[in-house]
């Protein structure tokens, strides 16, 4: 008879003590059996959203400190821009549809983004007007710089917030005349 805390497996699992550890020399793992990599954000987040890009059909601007890209919003008429970059601690995605707000439309645009929000549980939609010469709406997504993340998992959610901000901008327009 095994002793209750000792059992098949009980320590065991597919991988372990053979998972080569994290790679100090550029900060990806590889798992035997998997063909992908899982990269730190804060060493990859470049890397990791040139190669989301390479595949679909966006403009894309680099500098030293962000890559942008732009899609069209056929609905609005407008181009959205979608700016990566990164804070101390955060990989931000800043997205605006560069359309800047006349006084106004202040009350609206905070209504537009304050029901944005509550509806969809995650606040990303504001009022923004920082650096700028007058007030826009802005999204704003971001993932910690220590999270570790696959190729397909960056794809799948870069994917999300830039639907997410084709629904967001779409709906400021069509529904708030923003």
């Amino acid at each position: 008879m095994t002793a209750p805390d000792s059992y098949p497996g009980r320590d065991s699992y597919p991988g372990r003590d053979s998972f080569p550890g994290r790679d100090g020399r550029d900060g990806r793992d590889s798992y035997p059996g998997r063909n992908a990599e899982i990269y730190d954000l804060g060493t990859h987040w470049r890397q990791l959203v040139q190669n989301w890009v390479a595949r679909r059909n966006y403009h894309t601007v680099h500098d030293t400190v962000s890559v942008s890209l732009q899609f069209d919003l056929h609905e609005a008429g407008r181009i959205v821009t979608l700016r990566f970059m990164t804070t101390k601690r955060l990989l931000v995605a800043f997205a605006t549809d560069g359309h800047f707000l006349r006084q106004d439309q202040l009350a609206v645009a905070a209504a537009a983004s304050n029901a944005w929000n509550t509806e969809q549980l995650n606040p990303m939609l504001s009022v923004w007007d920082v650096r700028g010469p007058r007030p826009c709406l802005a999204g704003v997504c971001d993932l910690p710089l220590t999270c570790r993340i696959t190729q397909t998992d960056f794809d799948a959610l870069a994917n999300d917030w830039v639907e997410r901000a084709r629904q967001m901008f779409s709906r400021c327009h069509q529904v708030f005349k923003l």
